[in-house]
């Protein structure tokens, strides 16, 4: 974290894009650690509410959950964090139906509160055209290998 960024972070109390960042990258690193090779990949949107399924019994995942989706969202769709909305942080994207501000947080914690119902797939199909078919999703074994959907755009 930078100087500047952390100084603000205590001065202010709210942390920032680095900070989401870095917990996006620290959760990753765990998961691996763990036997759950997460990448940076578009592809990995398919496998987020199965691994919010997994891990919805445990909320102090939550955070770091919606810090990854968040990291996704801004490193595939060329997205930034914004600040805290009333909705929690942010990532602003340019789709095709202008600029969207997305909840990777507030997702998480309505898809690990509200069951399928509440599928992130779907949310990003609507606001970012992906995945084509949002009900054909990946999931993870126990061991932590991927069970790939049929996807014309996905390649395992």
């Amino acid at each position: 974290m930078g100087l500047v960024s952390s100084l603000f972070r205590n001065v202010l109390g709210k942390p920032g894009a680095s900070d989401f960042r870095d917990s996006a990258e620290h959760f990753v690193r765990v998961m691996r650690e763990h036997g759950i090779g997460l990448t940076w990949g578009r592809d990995e949107l398919l496998f987020v509410d199965d691994l919010v399924e997994r891990l919805k019994g445990y909320n102090e995942y939550r955070d770091a959950v919606g810090c990854y989706l968040g990291e996704l969202l801004a490193r595939n769709f060329a997205g930034e964090w914004v600040p805290g909305h009333a909705l929690g942080p942010a990532i602003r994207v340019t789709a095709e139906k202008g600029v969207k501000h997305l909840f990777p947080l507030g997702w998480v914690y309505r898809r690990a509160d509200g069951g399928a119902e509440e599928s992130i797939a779907r949310k990003c199909r609507r606001d970012l055209g992906f995945p084509a078919d949002a009900d054909k999703l990946g999931s993870f074994t126990d061991g932590g290998e991927r069970v790939w959907p049929p996807h014309p755009e996905v390649h395992p």
